[in-house]
Formats: C-alpha cells, sequence, structure tokens
C-alpha cells in the first residue's frame, strides 16, 4: 500500500492545474499553480494587466497587492468559476479602511477526480487549496506597496498531501493612465521529499506594466506582464482591453513562455460587462494543447 501511495504521488506531483482548469508543461517546482492568474479579465488578456487600476481588483492578492490601495472601491467581493478538465472555484473579499489604504481575503479550490490504475483501488479526487490575505498603501500621491501571503495546500489523495506557505511583494508607481509594478512573487521556501530532495516554489522576479487612454466613445488599455523564475524561465503576456461606454469590455491576449514554464503559451479572449455596481467577466483559452480550449467567469460586485 505504502508503494502504492508513493507512486500516485510521484504521478500527482508531475500534474498540475491551475484555477481555469488548465495543466501546464511539467515543470520542476512544487505547487507550480501559484504562477497562474486568478481573475477573469486577467485570463482574458493571457496574464496581462495585473497592474491596471481599471479592472476589479477584488482577486489582487494572489497577484499584485500593490494595486489593492489604488483599485479597490470601499468594498469589491467577487467570485470566480471555470471548468475543463476540472473544476474550479475561488472567490474573495476586498475593504478600504481609510484613504491609501486597503486589505483582501480569497480563497481558490481546484478539484479534479483521477482514476486510479483502472479502477483497481476505486477512484479519488485530487484537490488544491490557496487561501490568500494582503495589505497594500499608497504614499507620496504615485507610489503604493503591497504585501500577501498565501498558504498553499496539494491533497494528492486521502491520507496524503503537501503544504506549504509563499509570499509577493509588490511595489507600483503610477502617473495619469501609466502603470508600473515590480517584485518578488511566490517566494518561500520548498517542498522536501521523504528522501530529503527539495522542490522550490515558482519563485519569479515580476515586472507589469500598463497604459490607458482615452479613444473614441471608450478607453484603450495596454497591458504587459513578465515574470522569470528563479527556476530559470520565464513567460511575458501581452494584452489589450478596449472598454466601450464604460460598460462593454473587449479583450485578446498572447502568452510567451520558455518550455516548462508553470504557465504555458497561449492565446486569451475575453469579454466583461458592468452595470453600476455589478462585473461580468468571461474568458476563452486556446492554442495550448495542455490548456485545451478552457472557458471562464467571474462576477464581482463593488460598493
Amino acid at each position: 500500500m505504502k508503494v502504492r501511495h508513493i507512486i500516485l504521488a510521484a504521478i500527482a506531483l508531475s500534474l498540475s492545474w491551475n484555477v481555469g482548469a488548465q495543466e501546464s508543461v511539467p515543470a520542476n517546482e512544487a505547487f507550480d499553480f501559484l504562477g497562474f492568474p486568478r481573475s477573469a479579465d486577467a485570463s482574458g488578456m493571457a496574464g496581462a494587466g495585473s497592474a491596471m487600476t481599471s479592472s476589479p481588483a477584488v482577486l489582487s492578492t494572489f497577484g499584485n497587492p500593490a494595486v489593492l490601495p489604488v483599485a479597490v472601491g470601499k468594498v469589491d467581493a467577487g467570485v470566480i468559476y471555470s471548468h475543463t478538465l476540472s473544476n474550479n472555484v475561488g472567490g474573495g473579499i476586498a475593504l478600504r479602511l481609510g484613504k491609501g489604504f486597503a486589505i483582501s481575503a480569497a480563497v481558490v479550490d481546484q478539484f479534479h477526480p483521477v482514476k486510479d490504475f483502472g479502477g483497481s483501488y476505486g477512484s479519488f479526487a485530487p484537490n488544491d487549496l490557496i487561501v490568500a490575505g494582503g495589505a497594500g498603501f499608497s504614499f507620496a500621491g504615485h507610489f503604493s506597496l503591497g504585501l500577501s501571503v498565501k498558504y498553499v495546500q496539494q491533497r494528492l489523495m486521502a491520507d496524503y498531501s503537501l503544504s506549504g506557505v509563499a509570499f509577493t511583494a509588490m511595489a507600483q508607481y503610477r502617473l495619469a493612465g501609466l502603470n508600473v509594478a515590480a517584485g518578488v512573487a511566490n517566494f518561500g521556501s520548498g517542498v522536501k521529499s521523504e528522501s530529503g530532495q527539495e522542490s522550490p516554489l515558482p519563485s519569479s522576479a515580476r515586472l507589469a506594466a500598463s497604459y490607458e487612454l482615452a479613444l473614441g466613445p471608450g478607453t484603450l488599455g495596454a497591458a504587459l506582464d513578465a515574470d522569470y523564475y528563479f527556476a530559470g524561465k520565464f513567460g511575458v503576456s501581452a494584452g489589450l482591453q478596449y472598454g466601450l461606454w464604460n460598460m462593454i469590455y473587449a479583450r485578446a491576449g498572447y502568452r510567451y513562455a520558455s518550455q516548462g514554464a508553470v504557465y504555458p503559451s497561449h492565446l486569451a479572449l475575453g469579454l466583461g460587462f458592468r452595470w453600476n455596481w455589478l462585473c461580468l467577466d468571461v474568458y476563452y483559452l486556446t492554442a495550448n494543447a495542455q490548456l485545451g480550449n478552457s472557458l471562464g467567469a467571474g462576477l464581482s460586485i463593488r460598493f
């Protein structure tokens, strides 16, 4: 029985699933799903847009907590859901506490049934969980800092799981429609096996930039997010967003990533709808064998 557990653990660790039910190219990092974007609007631009201040920021604690104090209303709350190869649900809330200070809490749960050796031993449902909390404050009119902590657990079977803690620290500069953010994402101690071999987290040096300007009856935004993973890989996401009358948003993006990067190359399309305090965003990912043709959606409110 112990040998079976070890084999199953090795198989499960070689397969990683993100919040959009997306399986990445096998990588050496543990908990590689930490490197995937969480919000539906960012997913619609292939992971770009974490520095944008016009998008809902309720899940920004996962990627760029420095945007919280400049993008959150008094109260932002939201949920996300996607399904392709697995079911994925998440949600969060962000609160503005005075001028230039905001906090956020969020959770993502992704689960996917896997048949165990042709059914000889029944079936089990691996489960990936991320619980995050973050805070950000702005100062000097143009700068903001943010820090988030994430508890992550990967349950490989009923009696076997791995867990860890990851931190993200970001700084952001904004001037008119320009936003530039930089920092370190998902750093922390890795996971050690019983043999003592350590697998690192998908830690990266992150740079994000966006620019938004009025164009016709709407607003055009361009975004670029880049990660250099300390495991020696990299990924760059570029996206465009056009908001018509601040009500209808069309998005597109492309990500290029090196072989084995936790968030692989793909094409993304997205749509967003705003009505008073209600926001609905949907996205579609394609052009990648591992991601498949993934659909996802997010619903958020702002007061």
